[in-house]
């Protein structure tokens, strides 16, 4: 049970992080955009690189987002067939459907880090001297992050068949 519960320690930490890391890119995206914008309009000017950093931090935020929608179990659901079906095998679809994503995003991770390997490599640089990869590396991080969040709900979930619970949690 203490491993449980240290997976469990370890995905509200991950929730918590992420969703802090999620607002202060988000912020500096906003700002980032409205900066570009009023040099542009009241300047004639603008920062080189900023529509690049401004593109990768789509990416951070899109990946940081689905780490965060994993957590809440925002994801993959079809409603007609949840009405449709009672509570047990709602629990083991939800199990089922779970453990597929969790395997889907490990081949997934496993090619994002040969991708990163391979722009690495390639000395690649994306802009001011700083290297592609360091931009592109949260695709494997973040479906690592979204496996590992998939692996725990399915750990919740099993633990809750254990204690006699077959409800789903709802998040709202």
């Amino acid at each position: 049970m203490a491993v449980l519960n240290f997976l469990f320690r370890v995905d509200a930490w991950v929730a918590r992080v992420t969703g802090w890391l999620l607002v202060t890119l988000l912020s500096l995206m906003i700002l980032m955009a409205f900066g570009q914008v009023a040099l542009r309009n009241f300047f004639h000017s603008s920062l080189e690189w900023g529509d690049i950093f401004l593109r990768h931090l789509v990416l951070w935020v899109g990946f940081l987002g689905a780490v965060i929608a994993t957590g809440q179990g925002r994801h993959l659901k079809i409603e007609i067939v949840r009405k449709l079906i009672g509570p047990r095998l709602r629990k083991i679809s939800f199990i089922i459907t779970n453990i597929f994503a969790a395997v889907v995003c490990w081949y997934l991770l496993n090619a994002a880090v040969a991708f990163v390997q391979m722009e690495a490599e390639a000395n690649s640089i994306l802009l001011l001297d700083v290297p592609t990869w360091y931009f592109i590396v949260i695709i494997p991080i973040g479906y690592g992050i979204i496996a590992f969040r998939f692996i725990v709900s399915v750990i919740q979930a099993i633990a809750d068949i254990a204690r006699g619970n077959w409800a789903i949690k709802e998040h709202d």
